[in-house]
C-alpha cells in the first residue's frame, strides 16, 4: 500500500464452488479459500494506517466465506476498525444473501448501500440451465428484503441474453424483470 491511496482493495476469499453452466472460474482459479479472518483484518489495519479511509472486500462470491459469523459478521468487524469510513464488496451470489447481510448493511453506517446482484436472466428456465442455484422470484424477493432494509440502495448487476437455448418468452422474462427492478 502506498501513502495517500484513500481506497484499497482487500480479497478475503479466491475460487469457486458454484459451477455455473457460463463460468470458467472454478476450473481456472479452483475451490473456494477464504483468507483467514486475523490476515484479512491485519491487512485492513495496515491500509488503515498507511492513509486508506474505504476498503473494498473482494472475492468472486463474497456470500460464501467460511468465517465465524459468516459475511456479515466480517462486514461488521471490518466497518468497526479505527479510521475506516467506507467499507464496499463484490461480488454476491444470489443465492447466498442472507437476512443477516441486509440487516448489516442497513444498520451499520459505514457500509455502502450499494449491492452488486448479478441476475444474469429473468427466466428461471435459464437459471436453471445456468445452474445459478436460484429463481426469478428468489431474485425479485431478495432485492425487496434488501430495498426494505437499506435505505436509499443501489443495484448493480450483471445480464446475460442470448445464453443458449433461450427463447423470445425467455428473453421477455429477462426485459419484464429489469422493468420490474427499476
Amino acid at each position: 500500500q502506498e501513502k495517500g491511496n484513500v481506497s484499497c482493495f482487500v480479497p478475503i476469499q479466491k475460487g469457486c464452488d458454484n459451477w455455473c453452466s457460463f463460468c470458467v472460474v472454478p476450473a481456472a482459479r479452483g475451490p473456494e479459500a477464504t483468507r483467514p479472518l486475523d490476515e484479512i483484518l491485519d491487512e485492513c489495519r495496515r491500509f488503515l494506517a498507511a492513509g486508506a479511509r474505504e476498503l473494498f472486500l473482494l472475492g468472486q462470491n463474497v456470500n460464501s466465506v467460511r468465517l465465524p459469523g459468516g459475511f456479515a459478521g466480517l462486514l461488521e468487524r471490518v466497518a468497526a476498525l479505527d479510521g475506516v469510513l467506507r467499507v464496499r464488496f463484490t461480488t454476491s451470489h444470489p443465492r447466498d444473501c442472507s437476512p443477516e447481510l441486509a440487516r448489516v448493511m442497513g444498520g451499520v453506517p459505514a457500509v455502502m448501500p450499494w449491492l452488486h446482484l448479478p441476475v444474469q436472466s429473468g427466466s428461471t428456465r435459464i437459471l436453471q440451465d445456468m445452474n445459478r442455484g436460484y429463481t426469478r422470484e428468489h431474485y425479485l424477493d431478495l432485492v425487496d428484503r434488501f430495498r426494505r432494509e437499506v435505505p436509499d440502495i443501489a443495484f448493480t448487476t450483471d445480464v446475460i441474453v442470448g445464453f443458449p437455448g433461450e427463447t423470445e418468452a425467455d428473453f421477455e422474462d429477462t426485459l419484464e424483470a429489469c422493468a420490474a427492478l427499476g
